[in-house]
């Protein structure tokens, strides 16, 4: 993270003279008579006389706005103003610790407490993105007050006062994905976090179809369970490669105040006080590739016990969440893990998780799930601050996760500033968990992970959570997973599995076809909450050149209402909408063949068509695109959800012959203008049909690794 010139912010009349009078080749930027101008857009208004100043970032697309406080205190509040010409927004913010979830408007009132990031549309239909920072003292939010917005300023510490500090981003331009796009840049480069995830840099257990103990077995875990469950996974022939043993495994006592510590690094009496015999039965016996753990950030809910694990300096610390986590949760300090914990000290703690780990690995251990990490703001009271605490506790978390685990994590509960602006490893977590018996949360877990990828998705590989196959919205989820860009995983009981479902998004090798990015809410739906708007919930990505769309009804069914309102006028019913390949932003092409999977229809399509599609409440769709070129597009496997994630790559050499290979075999469909006279794999003819009507060409390709397939014609 960049800290500030020892000097402070620049002032407010540097700022002005070196804007307001720029070079003829530039628009102005910069602040004036209570306005902040953005390359000669006015985009805050009635922003107070003093208190702010204006920085250019580095490539130019927007400016940070440094704050200085008249009244410095450990919790400030800094009036902003308004957005000029305001249409409609949408934003995260922050729901209780852990979590942020979506909120959208048409009036800066609306705001709520703790948001992250705002992008507003405007009445011009430019966009303009707000973004809070992280300070070397303090972590900032947003907020509404008496009309107008309000920069939050925390730092956690009774001691440590906020006086200045870079408080918030802002941009504008006329596209809102490419603005998101440059102005994560912008953030990124000023806290010092590596680039937009990228094929390249994606951790490599992401690819792995994954099995999580959690909603299986709870904290009732055991190694004889787990061997139950890979068990029950082999006999369907879909075994999972990655395994995350969740909570329950660990030696914890309780304190006469209740909280729950960590006691010591081994395992509990369940396991023998070793993990080193269960990790060897599920790689040896059940092909398991990688074998993560779960730990909270703190070690457990309740932290670390000094007298059980002496050596890190370990105090008691009551906690005390900021206002904005507890106007939405007021018992955040002293709820359901607790009010006291006990938290390593700031000096100590790189060792604490370097021994955790190094324990860990000894016994085969590949990665960790870390969890309840937004905890570690409420307890940063005498430590320099949450800012300064999250910076070394996360410094020392990855260093250790790093060496003993080659940088695979999980990390979860960690939607915070802190959370997203210090990582530099791993995958997050970015909704609450997975609730088999709450139907009215599945629709929400959907939208709340897609609108939130809109700006988290720019900083992280995204992860969607588990969920369970077998569950009566479980291909509700899976539909959801193979197009969501993170890893795939399922907490199934042992024998409660939809075998047919999972063989959608698991291939012969136990990998899975993640999509290219985060799977992010199409334009049409940015502003628009689909939990309760009579509209669909559509979700794009892509998969090399091709597009998908998932599109999804995301009310809750009528039997998870909370009401007695038995007129069909109050209850959710089916939605139509549009699905075109307009919706994928950036696919490049004006002709394509469309598939549509549930109902199994392929055509061909031009870049501006659209295809109306109706949902009743829990059902979902999925929409391929793939690029016509030369009379050709190949669809991929239609038994995949992800049909065209299975493609490596199409080679359509000449009018004559083309070639495509594939992640694996399976059920192939391609459209072609004409007929093929043969098709072939490895040297051998391969069967197949071809519609004339439709151009539809199958063949059913033999499974067992990446396959390439000839086509040729006359």
């Amino acid at each position: 993270m960049t800290e500030p010139d020892d000097s402070g912010p620049v002032s407010a009349t540097e700022i002005d003279e070196a804007t307001v009078n720029p070079s003829p080749s530039r628009h102005f930027t910069g602040l004036t008579k209570g306005a902040l101008f953005i390359a000669d857009s006015l985009v805050v208004t009635d922003m107070p006389g003093t208190g702010w100043a204006a920085r250019s970032d580095e490539i130019e697309s927007g400016v940070f706005l440094h704050a200085t406080v008249a009244r410095p205190a450990p919790l400030v509040e800094i009036p902003l103003g308004r957005i000029d010409g305001l249409k409609r927004f949408t934003s995260s913010a922050r729901r209780g610790p852990f979590w942020v979830h979506p909120v959208n408007g048409t009036s800066t009132a609306e705001v709520k407490a703790s948001t992250l990031w705002i992008l507003a549309e405007r009445g011009d239909g430019s966009f303009v993105v707000l973004v809070p920072l992280l300070d070397r003292r303090a972590s900032f939010t947003l907020r509404s007050h008496e009309g107008g917005l309000v920069v939050v300023g925390e730092s956690g510490d009774p001691a440590v006062a906020i006086s200045h500090g870079a408080a918030l981003f802002a941009a504008t331009g006329d596209d809102p994905f490419a603005l998101l796009a440059v102005a994560a840049e912008a953030v990124k480069q000023s806290h010092g976090q590596r680039p937009r995830p990228s094929a390249e840099n994606l951790p490599d257990f992401m690819d792995l179809f994954g099995w999580c103990t959690w909603d299986a077995f709870y904290r009732e875990v055991t190694p004889a369970k787990i061997r139950a469950g890979l068990a029950a996974f082999a006999a369907i022939g879909v075994e999972p490669r990655l395994l995350v043993l969740d909570d329950g495994w660990q030696s914890i006592r309780q304190t006469a105040t209740g909280e729950e510590r960590l006691i010591s690094f081994e395992a509990n009496e369940q396991f023998d006080h070793d993990l080193s015999a269960v990790v060897t039965t599920a790689k040896t016996e059940f092909k398991v590739q990688q074998f993560f753990v779960w730990h909270a950030l703190l070690g457990y809910w309740g932290g670390v016990c000094d007298d059980a694990l002496p050596g890190y300096a370990t105090r008691t610390v009551t906690r005390a969440f900021g206002p904005g986590v507890l106007a939405e949760t007021p018992d955040a300090n002293d709820g359901q893990f607790g009010a006291l914990v006990g938290v390593p000290s700031a000096e100590a703690v790189g060792r604490f998780y370097d021994d955790f780990h190094r324990c860990l690995r000894a016994q085969g251990i590949d990665g960790v799930k870390v969890d309840n990490q937004a905890a570690l703001e409420a307890v940063s009271a005498g430590q320099g601050g949450r800012v300064a605490l999250a910076q070394a506790c996360r410094t020392a978390l990855e260093s250790a996760v790093a060496r003993n685990f080659d940088g695979r994590m999980i990390n979860c509960m960690s939607c915070t500033p802190e959370g997203l602006y210090l990582s530099r490893s791993g995958t997050m977590r970015t909704s609450d968990d997975f609730w088999p018996l709450r139907p009215e949360t599945h629709g929400a877990h959907v939208y709340n992970n897609a609108q939130t990828a809109l700006w988290f998705g720019e900083f992280m590989p995204v992860d969607w959570d588990m969920f369970q196959s077998k569950h009566s919205f479980g291909s509700f989820h899976a539909a959801a997973r193979a197009i969501s860009g993170g890893p795939v995983y399922v907490s199934d009981q042992p024998g409660q599995h939809d075998a047919t479902l999972l063989r959608k998004l698991v291939l012969s090798d136990g990998t899975v076809l993640r999509a290219d990015g985060p799977g992010r809410v199409t334009r049409d739906g940015l502003f628009v909450d689909p939990t309760v708007a009579p509209a669909l919930l559509k979700i794009f990505n892509t998969s090399r050149d091709c597009g998908v769309v998932g599109i999804f009804n995301a009310h809750a069914p009528v039997s998870s209402l909370e009401s007695t309102n038995t007129d069909d006028t109050m209850a959710p019913f089916s939605f139509s909408g549009n699905v075109s390949p307009e919706d994928v932003e950036g696919l490049s092409g004006d002709e394509f063949v469309e598939y549509t999977h549930r109902v199994g229809t392929i055509r061909r399509v031009m870049r501006n068509s659209s295809a109306a599609i109706t949902l009743a409440p829990g059902e979902w769709e999925i929409v391929s695109f793939a690029p016509v070129k030369n009379g050709f597009a190949a669809i991929g496997l239609s038994d995949k959800l992800n049909s065209t994630g299975a493609l490596v790559r199409v080679d359509r050499h000449t009018p004559k012959a083309c070639a495509v290979t594939l992640r694996d075999g399976g059920a192939f469909v391609a459209w072609s203008s004409r007929s093929p006279v043969e098709v072939s794999y490895d040297g051998r003819t391969l069967a197949y049909t071809y519609d004339v009507k439709s151009g539809r060409i199958e063949v059913a390709v033999p499974t067992g690794g990446v396959r390439t397939v000839q086509f040729s014609w006359t």
